[in-house]
């Protein structure tokens, strides 16, 4: 017994960089939430929540670089007209 399978492959289309701002604020708010907590860790002598917090703040202000970085590289980049 066999069975047929249609397979419909899909197009390839040029993926470009789309700037999420949902993402972006969710990394801020939690990146200064992050960054309080972090803080108060340093002040209270506390070294683990000041190292966990700082490393998420950290991580989280680095994403947000790295997502502004690339919208600015896909904006100045010239489009190529493809045919």
């Amino acid at each position: 017994m066999s069975f047929k399978v249609k397979h419909y492959a899909a197009k390839t289309i040029k993926t470009s960089y789309a700037m999420e701002w949902e993402m972006l604020l969710t990394e801020l708010v939690i990146g200064l939430l992050c960054s309080v907590f972090a803080y108060l860790g340093f002040k209270a002598s506390v070294l683990l929540i000041f190292v966990a917090n700082l490393f998420i703040a950290v991580c989280c202000f680095s994403l947000i670089t790295f997502s502004i970085v690339m919208l600015i590289k896909e904006k100045l980049e010239p489009k190529n007209s493809e045919k």
